[in-house]
């Protein structure tokens, strides 16, 4: 049974690489949503275990919103966009001016536009595999929790992925009017779609 734990390097380089191309895609998504142009350095898209992607998060305690997105139809699994305060700031002023104090204190209007956000830019990177893939990618509706990064962490990788399994996370930085906004993107594939996804794309597994 293959797992992110054993993936071989030419099938690390296609996870790198659709992280990439999704990444890509998901900016141009959201220059269009914010209707302002948006510069991306190259992602960087990383396997990591639990405890190397909490501190990447800034800790397991910090506090941060979870937007996760369920992928079903021929892959199952689940992406989970990682959202600090200084990038919901940014979003949210982009639609009207507030200043975020507390990220745990968000009223509905505001998560409203955070879920539309999930909602695009997870479109892009289903997409983008679905293109690569000629594979039925279907995204779920965003469910959106405030905690810590531990909270948010656990439902994906209970889920779809082992106990001690790595996940691949991608590593985004946004220039948005001059200012500099990270933000983060874990995808957790289950097994047989790691699988299925290899032998559409010609790689041995």
């Amino acid at each position: 049974m293959i797992t992110y734990e054993n993936l071989n390097e030419l099938q690390l380089d296609v996870m790198r690489e659709i992280g990439n191309i999704g990444a890509g895609n998901a900016c141009t998504a959201l220059s269009v949503l914010l209707g302002t142009t948006i510069d991306m350095s190259v992602p960087r898209v990383q396997l990591l275990g639990y405890e190397s992607t909490a501190e990447k998060l800034g800790g397991a305690d910090n506090a941060v919103i979870g937007l996760q997105i369920e992928i079903n139809g021929d892959l199952e699994g689940m992406m989970v966009h990682v959202v600090q305060k200084n990038f919901a700031q940014r979003i949210i002023n982009t639609f009207y001016a507030k200043e975020i104090t507390n990220i745990e204190n968000l009223d509905e209007m505001d998560s409203s536009v955070l879920n539309e956000m999930a909602n695009i830019t997870s479109g892009a990177y289903a997409n983008s595999i679905a293109t690569l893939t000629s594979l039925l990618v279907n995204i779920g509706t965003p469910n959106q929790m405030t905690g810590k990064v531990s909270d948010v962490m656990k439902l994906p990788l209970t889920k779809f992925v082992k106990p001690g399994e790595q996940v691949l996370v991608v590593d985004e930085v946004f220039t948005i009017d001059d200012e500099h906004i990270s933000s983060n993107m874990i995808l957790a594939l289950e097994s047989e779609s790691l699988e299925k996804l290899f032998e559409r794309l010609g790689v041995q597994v």
